[in-house]
């Protein structure tokens, strides 16, 4: 199988906040994408099944607008000796577990392998230092305005960013660079799409904490614009990776914790078209 480049989505919609969970078997909605059930396969299977974070909070406010980019296997029949596999344009052999997965699949079979999301501005705030799952934390210069993160020495507290997230490939696909391609993907997307990624009107603030605050930080996005900058809220057991990939943590946001996971925040600026 040889799938060089990811699959893009854009932004499925409402109808995606009603997709069952975990995923129903019976006929599905015809208003979801078919895309977005197997990025959310995925999903499920790294952060549900293997490290343990709620379902119930696999489906957020966010879906609905963010991109999606997807990879998927493409098996090219069963039992083959040699088969091809899914990667960034180079053919090589699959591990093993892969391997023996592909083996076992019917000839034609097009499996989802690896996903990840693009959010455009505006976002809720970030996660107070310290804090769980939302609960606790504080910031050192005291409580966020409504309008406004707490600025920090990468960023100003005001200027509009994108945010990736929902970074997943299945288990038996790892070590083939999906990750790096997918991040790569959607970050030269974004980079030669900017109006696309321009807050346009109320309801984009998926996520933020009341119609007030979220109709007052989109005000700000629209005004700003969106510049370039990029921001991960990643895990720090993996935040080696985002470092090759161009990223910086944040010193000033701290850490917290999220499904029981710590996490970072890191920056990257992208160079933009017309910028």
């Amino acid at each position: 199988m040889s799938t060089p480049f990811p699959t893009l989505l854009p932004p499925p919609g409402p109808s995606v906040l009603s997709h069952p969970l975990p995923p129903s078997t019976s006929a599905p909605d015809p208003a979801i994408p078919p895309a977005f059930t197997e990025a959310l396969s995925v999903r499920i299977a790294v952060y549900v099944d293997e490290q343990h974070c709620s379902l119930a909070n696999e489906i957020d406010a966010d879906d609905p607008r963010s991109w999606h980019w997807i990879v998927y296997a493409s098996v090219s029949g069963p039992r083959s000796s040699h088969p091809s596999h899914v990667s960034n344009g180079h053919s090589s052999q699959p591990p093993d577990s892969a391997l023996a997965s592909e083996q076992r699949r019917p000839s034609g079979v097009k499996l989802p392998v690896a996903t990840i999301r693009l959010v455009p501005a505006p976002h809720a705030p970030h996660p107070k230092p310290g804090s769980v799952d939302g609960v606790g934390g504080a910031w050192p210069a005291g409580e966020l305005r409504s309008s406004r993160d707490v600025p920090t020495a990468m960023h100003d507290g005001h200027e509009p960013y994108v945010k990736l997230g929902r970074l997943a490939t299945l288990k038996e696909y790892r070590g083939l660079g999906l990750g790096k391609l997918l991040v790569t993907t959607t970050l030269e997307w974004a980079a030669r799409n900017v109006e696309a990624l321009q807050p346009r009107g109320e309801g984009e603030g998926g996520g933020l904490e009341g119609e007030g605050v979220a109709r007052e930080r989109e005000g700000v996005a629209r005004e700003e614009g969106w510049k370039g900058l990029v921001l991960v809220h990643a895990q720090r057991g993996v935040q080696g990776f985002w470092t090759g990939m161009g990223f910086t943590r944040d010193e000033g946001l701290g850490e917290w914790v999220e499904e029981g996971i710590v996490h970072v925040g890191m920056w990257r600026r992208l160079r933009v078209e017309g910028m």
